[in-house]
Protein backbone atom coordinates (compact mmCIF):
# COMPACT_ATOMS: atom_id res chain seq x y z
CA UNK A 1 0.00 0.00 0.00
CA UNK A 2 2.49 2.31 1.05
CA UNK A 3 4.56 1.88 -2.57
CA UNK A 4 1.25 1.91 -4.40
CA UNK A 5 1.15 5.88 -2.81
CA UNK A 6 4.87 6.64 -3.39
CA UNK A 7 3.83 5.61 -6.38
CA UNK A 8 0.80 7.53 -7.07
CA UNK A 9 2.78 10.77 -5.33
CA UNK A 10 6.18 10.17 -7.87
CA UNK A 11 3.38 10.26 -11.22
CA UNK A 12 1.38 13.44 -9.77
CA UNK A 13 5.07 14.95 -9.48
CA UNK A 14 5.88 14.06 -13.29
CA UNK A 15 2.48 15.23 -13.96
CA UNK A 16 2.76 18.67 -12.80
CA UNK A 17 6.30 19.28 -13.29
CA UNK A 18 5.44 18.29 -17.62
CA UNK A 19 2.56 20.72 -17.24
CA UNK A 20 4.79 23.33 -15.45
CA UNK A 21 7.03 23.03 -18.44
CA UNK A 22 4.30 22.94 -21.02
CA UNK A 23 3.01 26.46 -19.45
CA UNK A 24 6.40 27.70 -19.57
CA UNK A 25 6.89 27.07 -23.15
CA UNK A 26 3.51 28.34 -24.01
CA UNK A 27 4.50 31.91 -21.91
CA UNK A 28 8.38 32.09 -24.40
CA UNK A 29 6.02 31.03 -27.53
CA UNK A 30 4.02 34.16 -26.64
CA UNK A 31 6.76 36.61 -25.39
CA UNK A 32 8.03 35.67 -28.45
CA UNK A 33 4.69 36.92 -31.22
CA UNK A 34 4.32 39.86 -29.17
CA UNK A 35 8.14 40.67 -29.34
CA UNK A 36 7.89 40.42 -33.36
CA UNK A 37 4.12 41.53 -33.27
CA UNK A 38 6.14 44.86 -31.73
CA UNK A 39 8.86 44.98 -34.13
CA UNK A 40 6.85 44.80 -37.02
CA UNK A 41 4.87 47.87 -35.84
CA UNK A 42 7.71 49.74 -34.97
CA UNK A 43 9.20 49.07 -38.53
CA UNK A 44 5.79 50.35 -39.65
CA UNK A 45 5.28 54.01 -38.02
CA UNK A 46 9.30 54.48 -37.01
CA UNK A 47 9.76 55.74 -33.37
CA UNK A 48 7.01 57.01 -30.86
CA UNK A 49 6.54 60.62 -32.29
CA UNK A 50 6.16 59.77 -35.64
CA UNK A 51 3.28 57.14 -34.74
CA UNK A 52 1.61 60.28 -32.62
CA UNK A 53 1.95 62.28 -35.90
CA UNK A 54 0.13 59.58 -37.51
CA UNK A 55 -2.68 58.86 -34.84
CA UNK A 56 -3.16 62.84 -35.10
CA UNK A 57 -3.60 62.54 -38.46
CA UNK A 58 -5.95 59.30 -38.06
CA UNK A 59 -7.12 60.85 -35.89
CA UNK A 60 -8.53 64.45 -38.20
CA UNK A 61 -9.66 62.44 -41.21
CA UNK A 62 -11.74 59.77 -39.32
CA UNK A 63 -13.85 62.81 -38.06
CA UNK A 64 -13.84 64.37 -41.81
CA UNK A 65 -15.19 61.12 -42.39
CA UNK A 66 -17.73 61.01 -39.75
CA UNK A 67 -19.19 64.61 -40.92
CA UNK A 68 -19.50 63.64 -44.38
CA UNK A 69 -21.26 60.25 -43.47
CA UNK A 70 -23.25 62.61 -41.34
CA UNK A 71 -24.41 64.93 -43.93
CA UNK A 72 -25.40 62.24 -46.10
CA UNK A 73 -27.19 60.28 -44.18
CA UNK A 74 -29.30 63.29 -43.34
CA UNK A 75 -29.98 63.67 -46.97
CA UNK A 76 -30.74 60.57 -47.90
CA UNK A 77 -33.35 60.38 -45.35
CA UNK A 78 -35.29 63.59 -46.72
CA UNK A 79 -34.88 61.82 -49.61
CA UNK A 80 -36.78 58.90 -48.41
CA UNK A 81 -39.32 61.39 -46.77
CA UNK A 82 -39.52 63.14 -49.99
CA UNK A 83 -40.18 60.20 -51.97
CA UNK A 84 -42.85 58.32 -49.80
CA UNK A 85 -44.59 61.53 -49.67
CA UNK A 86 -44.35 60.94 -53.72
CA UNK A 87 -45.76 57.89 -53.56
CA UNK A 88 -43.19 55.81 -53.39
CA UNK A 89 -43.40 52.08 -51.28
CA UNK A 90 -41.14 51.30 -48.56
CA UNK A 91 -40.39 48.04 -50.29
CA UNK A 92 -39.35 49.99 -53.60
CA UNK A 93 -37.17 52.66 -50.94
CA UNK A 94 -35.50 49.37 -49.27
CA UNK A 95 -34.41 47.96 -52.46
CA UNK A 96 -32.81 51.03 -53.72
CA UNK A 97 -30.98 51.93 -50.13
CA UNK A 98 -30.33 47.70 -49.16
CA UNK A 99 -31.87 49.04 -46.21
CA UNK A 100 -35.32 47.06 -44.27
CA UNK A 101 -38.19 48.98 -44.69
CA UNK A 102 -38.40 48.82 -40.80
CA UNK A 103 -35.08 50.12 -40.29
CA UNK A 104 -36.19 53.27 -43.08
CA UNK A 105 -39.38 53.76 -40.88
CA UNK A 106 -37.25 54.48 -37.98
CA UNK A 107 -34.81 56.72 -39.44
CA UNK A 108 -37.50 58.50 -41.41
CA UNK A 109 -37.95 62.22 -41.23
CA UNK A 110 -41.52 63.63 -41.03
CA UNK A 111 -42.15 65.76 -44.02
CA UNK A 112 -42.82 69.03 -43.93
Amino acid sequence: MVRGRRHSKRQAAQVREVEAHEQAERARRDADERSAAERLLARKWGDTRAGLDRLSTLSRDLEKLHREEEKLLHERDELVSWLRGRGQTWVALSSRTKLSRQALMKRGVIPR
